[in-house]
Order: C-alpha cells, then sequence, then structure tokens
C-alpha cells in the first residue's frame, strides 16, 4: 500500500479549518428598470431553472429575454459553479427588442 495524503471528509474537513461551501446560493435577477427577483438554487442546478421561473414570474417568453453575468451571456445549460458565481452575485435581464 503506498503512502498519500488522505482528503479529509466530514468533520475532519471542517476541524483542519477548510471551509465548507454552502450547497445553496443567492442569485439576484435584475431587469433594465432596477426591479428585481432573488433566487436561492444549488449550485449544481442548471440556470435555465431559474430563467423559466424569472419569466414566468414576469409574464414573458424566455426566447424573448438574454440573462448577462459580468458582461458575459448566460449559458442555460450551465450551472452556476460552472459560470463561477458566488452567492449574491447579479445577473441582469434584458427584453431583446424585435424591429
Amino acid at each position: 500500500m503506498g503512502v498519500g495524503r488522505r482528503v479529509p471528509v466530514g468533520a475532519q474537513r471542517n476541524m483542519l479549518g477548510v471551509p465548507k461551501r454552502p450547497t445553496r446560493i443567492l442569485l439576484l435577477v435584475k431587469d433594465p428598470w432596477e426591479n428585481f427577483l432573488m433566487f436561492r438554487i444549488k449550485r449544481s442546478t442548471q440556470l435555465k431553472k431559474l430563467m423559466i421561473v424569472y419569466c414566468d414570474k414576469k409574464s414573458v417568453e424566455l426566447d424573448n429575454m438574454r440573462f448577462v453575468h459580468n458582461g458575459r451571456l448566460v449559458r442555460p445549460n450551465l450551472t452556476p459553479d460552472e459560470h463561477e458565481m458566488e452567492s449574491g452575485d447579479v445577473i441582469y435581464a434584458f427584453p431583446v427588442l424585435l424591429g
């Protein structure tokens, strides 16, 4: 048996000072008129769920909205972890102007 480092788990992990990441984060979705909705979602949930709920609450079609985080379009099939989002981050929701 080889000698290696054992990764601490459970209570040992916290005793060694490794911070425990919460499984859920709080995200704000803001529109251009400074109205916002707060969502608490799991870090592993696809952002499409958040986008659908936001559009349902605002009575708009998902296809008519764009969501931006840190200057980049939010990809609905990715999770907050994959977008490197932290609790308290703001996602901006913009209506698509048709014309």
